[in-house]
């Protein structure tokens, strides 16, 4: 009842115009033989989730039976898949709390920037990797070094935190260290597709690039797991969001190597593993690339695919592309669907300069830019982010 209400809510809108709700970030847990296909107890609500996504964006879809979450407890909700909304999870707790996802977080990330480790390497693979390894360790240092300050800050500062069970496991007499050790502390990356293209001309979205890209990533996942048992901290892999890093990482980049085609040529470094948003390509390609690749994190990812805003009168496509990528082994699966609303009638739809309903100027361009859904791209996010989102291209062959 609560989440059938909550989708309704959102399919309405907010206020007198009916606006898209930027908050709250709505998240569909997709378990199979609970909510999956006709005849499972909860499918109307599912078609509802991809009513209400293909008007607003969200929900989003979280795989339950993603196979990165194996050993959940069917009977204990807290335990499923879950995400913090952007993208950032919580693997398993190697402290005790196991799969338990409840009053646990992502304490500190520390992202590589990878084409400026690329340039560094002088363009060569093997010196790459070496300088890669260097680099992952590196962040573990600077990771701990994080996490032993802030478990040394006074229980006083956020007492809701534990007073609450917020964050879980708090024992007074060990201080908040007892719970924040259930937390995760991530390294991240920014610029896969960009490094590929510097060291072997070619991106991931070819079986050459992808096979440099496994070993990339084997790399950073195989640290993260013999750091998580050295330490016995929640070392995880994080496929960054990067915000503001696409485009301050990109900018200091220009300024030492130049303007280097399909690498430093746009305002932006591509997020994470992502496939360039350039690329022209089909919903279910876009999958089949990344879904190679998001094994490999375990502490939070993301897959996008950009489709029109027709969308929302064909729900039964949605389905089917929703489908596939839980089908596929994506853990967290978003649609990027156009959304502009008029501030002066409230109509919504794709017009980008002026509402075709009354013809006022006055509009709002909502997109899904990172994570979250904001106000106005143009206004809310840098020039990288901008840029981004203009090079987008639609995941629908012609």
């Amino acid at each position: 009842m609560v989440i059938k209400a909550l989708l309704e809510g959102s399919i309405k809108g907010v206020g007198k115009f009916h606006k898209t709700p930027i908050f709250p970030c709505g998240i569909f847990q997709y378990m199979k033989g609970v909510n999956d296909k006709p005849g499972t107890p909860n499918y109307e609500l599912y078609r509802l989730a991809l009513e209400s996504t293909s008007k607003r964006l969200y929900p989003n879809y979280a795989n339950v039976d993603w196979s990165g979450n194996a050993g959940y407890d069917i009977n204990d909700p807290r335990t499923y898949f879950s995400t913090m909304g952007c993208r950032t999870a919580n693997g398993y707790d190697i402290n005790g709390l196991g799969q338990l996802k409840d009053g646990r977080g992502n304490i500190c990330p520390v992202t590589i920037i990878l084409p400026t480790l690329a340039m560094e390497a002088d363009r060569d693979v093997e010196k790459f990797m070496r300088l890669l390894g260097r680099k992952i360790k590196e962040a573990k240092d600077m990771l701990i070094e994080r996490f032993n300050w802030i478990c040394g800050q006074s229980p006083e500062s956020a007492r809701f935190m534990y007073e609450n069970n917020t964050m879980a496991g708090y024992i007074p007499e060990e201080g908040i260290r007892s719970a924040l050790k259930h937390g995760t502390i991530v390294i991240g990356q920014l610029g896969l597709a960009e490094t590929l293209q510097l060291l072997i001309g070619t991106d991931h979205t070819t079986e050459e690039g992808m096979k440099l890209a496994k070993r990339i990533e084997s790399l950073f996942k195989k640290r993260c797991a013999e750091y998580k048992e050295e330490y016995k901290l929640n070392f995880g892999v994080y496929f960054t969001p990067a915000e503001n890093l696409c485009y301050t990482a990109l900018k200091k980049f220009r300024t030492k190597y130049g303007i280097i085609p399909n690498v430093s040529d746009r305002e932006f470094f591509t997020n994470s593993i992502h496939v360039p948003v350039w690329r022209d390509m089909d919903p279910f390609e876009k999958i089949d690339i990344e879904s190679q690749l998001t094994g490999y994190s375990s502490a939070g990812c993301i897959t996008y695919v950009e489709l029109p805003s027709t969308t929302m009168h064909n729900i039964d496509a949605l389905e089917t592309l929703v489908n596939y990528a839980m089908d596929h082994d994506i853990p967290y699966f978003a649609c990027n669907l156009p959304n502009d609303i008029c501030n002066g009638c409230g109509y919504t739809g794709e017009f980008n300069d002026k509402c075709p309903q009354c013809g006022s100027t006055d509009i709002s361009q909502l997109r899904r830019v990172t994570g979250y859904l904001t106000g106005d791209y143009k206004s809310a996010f840098n020039i990288g982010k901008q840029d981004e989102v203009e090079n987008r291209v639609k995941h629908i062959k012609n």
